[in-house]
């Protein structure tokens, strides 16, 4: 199965001239109660036992409409048309759950939806078959290639780092998923890699629909063992 790297889209024409086009609430909406939209930022691998109260998202000044929306909230989130949620709820999608969100256009209410991952999919990368880089975002610099052979020793290594005095990540440059992995048509690794990743399937349903919002370039350092 062939896999893509989902990006926003910038397309000025398309989105409009503020990126992200969503960051901010409207007017009376209390982001600091205990269901707020911020309130998810607290789970990571599972989900709220509550419905978020998410009427109260603003769409920025000079923002268009499209089916998914860029969001400055978290990189768990995306806020999708209904039209988007219908499409994704066909394929087999990494744990999640749509909440609905009141999108809000100067006063006109859009009824759109939250889409949140509850799971990251570190757990079935092949570690031994990886390989990894140390990136120093103090210079932007790389390090040579490097392997490893487990979850525990990537830790290890990072943990390292740290008491090294290096402010950096280890991240994977070339990925193989193992043989368990479920083969998601959506879905993000997590912690050793920041991208979102789509099924050629998906993407292409998704241009034949003519969802609007989204890019996608091929995942090249990304293979799915059979």
């Amino acid at each position: 199965m062939n896999y893509f790297i989902v990006n926003n889209s910038l397309e000025e024409n398309l989105v409009g001239r503020d990126y992200p086009q969503a960051y901010d609430f409207i007017k009376g909406y209390n982001e600091e109660a205990p269901d707020s939209l911020l309130s998810l930022y607290d789970y990571w691998d599972s989900f709220p036992n509550y419905i978020p109260n998410l009427d109260g998202v603003k769409l920025a000044g000079c923002a268009k409409l499209t089916d998914f929306v860029s969001d400055g909230f978290c990189s768990r989130m995306q806020i999708v048309s209904p039209k988007a949620k219908l499409t994704l709820e066909q394929f087999n999608l990494c744990a999640h759950k749509f909440y609905p969100l009141g999108l809000y256009k100067r006063k006109i209410k859009y009824e759109y939806f939250l889409f949140f991952r509850g799971e990251r999919c570190a757990k079935y990368v092949n570690y031994e078959n990886t390989s990894f880089y140390v990136f120093n975002y103090d210079d932007d610099s790389c390090s040579d290639e490097f392997y490893i052979k487990s979850e525990k020793e990537y830790w290890e290594r990072r943990n390292k780092l740290e008491q090294d005095g290096i402010f950096g990540n280890i991240n994977g440059k070339k990925i193989v998923m193992s043989h368990d992995f479920p083969k998601y048509d959506f879905f993000t690794i997590g912690f050793l890699d920041g991208n979102t990743y789509v099924s050629e399937r998906l993407k292409e349903t998704i241009e034949h629909a003519g969802l609007t919002g989204w890019v996608f370039n091929p995942a090249t350092h990304l293979i799915v063992e059979d």
